[in-house]
């Protein structure tokens, strides 16, 4: 049985080049965190997040409804070379205010691109008969993902403790002007590409909007991705590399944690459809995985040591890893393909109001109350979004 099924390759080799080389040079979120605490207070790096998300939030569904109607190509495309320009200037300036105006911009940058890639290899896929791989890429492009990043955390370990930490937004740089490559993939959309207003914008996204609301699968997966990524943030980057680092974990060694549980992550990944075939339903797969989370978001309170910090870092990381895929094609087996880029949007937006809101929350009480006690706090916000998971009524 060969790693890749038949015709997969044939039609996703473009995506799969892409999402390893880009992420082969993106070693910035192992270090972005202790880069800009050379500047800034864990509050002012949250706020800067805060932003981020927030500009994403606005932008998510008008782009997505641009994707759907114009052409997902176009947006991805513009999306990376956006993100690019964002990231570039990164290197020239370390004052706050200019920060905080990057960062609006790299948000925006980022929803061209959230959705309307996904819904772009969907409909590939499903144009030429090819559906039963939807679930393939999303298994084995987390894979890919993660193995790119095992090489990139020994070469970001390398470079930052030869160049500094400024490197890291060099190479991010250069990883979104990779996504060049997609130019040459031919596009096979469902909607018509047409000229139209923003009033036929607005109305696509109103349309998609009412439709998830509706839906109740949809409804309580948003409902429960909202709580899961106000944790995000409580147990994310802007908590976990100050803690580390507080414990005594050299800087340049958080390459080699980014090694280390991305190829935990990849085995992890070509794991889950196995494993999530001894649950009745996807949705129970996906409830098992909150609960053990929970449990290692509350076991942080007893880590006096880099060592035990890492073993449950990289346990929480791998229980995502087999969270994502699944709970990916759940959410996509619920949404019609006209639709698909704006509903999918439209859930990126209320994760950018999750990280947006609370942000800035963890930060400051990683200021106050120290990172420890931050991330066991982010445990609650998993309560409700297993409560919302167990209403779900799958078919």
């Amino acid at each position: 049985m060969g790693l890749f099924k038949k015709d997969e390759l044939k039609n996703l080799w473009p995506f799969y080049i892409e999402r390893f080389l880009a992420h082969l040079l993106y070693f910035a979120p192992a270090f972005w965190i202790l880069q800009l605490q050379q500047y800034l207070s864990l509050f002012q790096i949250g706020i800067l997040f805060s932003v981020y998300a927030l500009s994403t939030f606005i932008f998510e569904v008008p782009t997505g409804a641009f994707a759907d109607l114009y052409g997902r190509k176009a947006s991805v495309i513009f999306g990376y070379f956006l993100s690019a320009l964002s990231v570039s200037i990164l290197l020239f300036f370390n004052d706050f205010l200019v920060m905080l105006c990057i960062f609006i911009l790299w948000g925006g940058a980022h929803s061209f691109i959230s959705g309307a890639k996904e819904a772009w290899v969907v409909d590939n896929l499903n144009y030429k008969k090819k559906k039963h791989l939807v679930k393939e890429f999303f298994v084995k492009e987390q894979a890919i993902i993660l193995v790119a990043l095992f090489i990139s955390g020994f070469l970001g370990a390398y470079l930052v403790n030869k160049n500094g930490l400024n490197t890291i937004w060099f190479f991010a740089t250069l990883s979104y002007l990779v996504g060049a490559i997609l130019v040459f993939v031919k596009e096979h959309k469902i909607t018509k590409e047409k000229k139209s207003s923003f009033s036929d914008l607005f109305k696509h996204s109103k349309t998609s909007i009412k439709y998830s609301l509706k839906h109740k699968v949809l409804f309580f997966m948003i409902c429960g991705t909202f709580f899961i990524m106000l944790r995000d943030s409580f147990g994310g980057d802007i908590v976990w590399q100050p803690f580390l680092k507080d414990l005594g974990l050299p800087t340049y060694a958080f390459g080699f944690i980014l090694s280390a549980s991305t190829i935990l992550g990849a085995v992890a990944t070509l794991l889950t459809k196995p494993i999530s075939k001894l649950f009745k339903k996807e949705k129970n797969y996906l409830v098992f995985l909150l609960v053990i989370v929970i449990l290692l978001d509350t076991a942080v309170l007893f880590v006096n040591n880099y060592i035990w910090g890492i073993i449950l870092l990289l346990l929480m990381l791998i229980s995502i890893y087999m969270f994502m895929p699944i709970n990916q094609n759940l959410f996509h087996n619920n949404v019609p393909g006209k639709l698909r880029a704006t509903v999918t949007s439209f859930n990126s937006m209320i994760i950018s109001l999750a990280y947006a809101l609370s942000f800035p929350l963890s930060g400051y009480l990683a200021d106050i109350i120290s990172p420890k006690y931050t991330i066991v706090l982010g445990s609650i916000f998993l309560i409700p979004a297993l409560i919302f998971y167990l209403k779900i009524k799958q078919k």
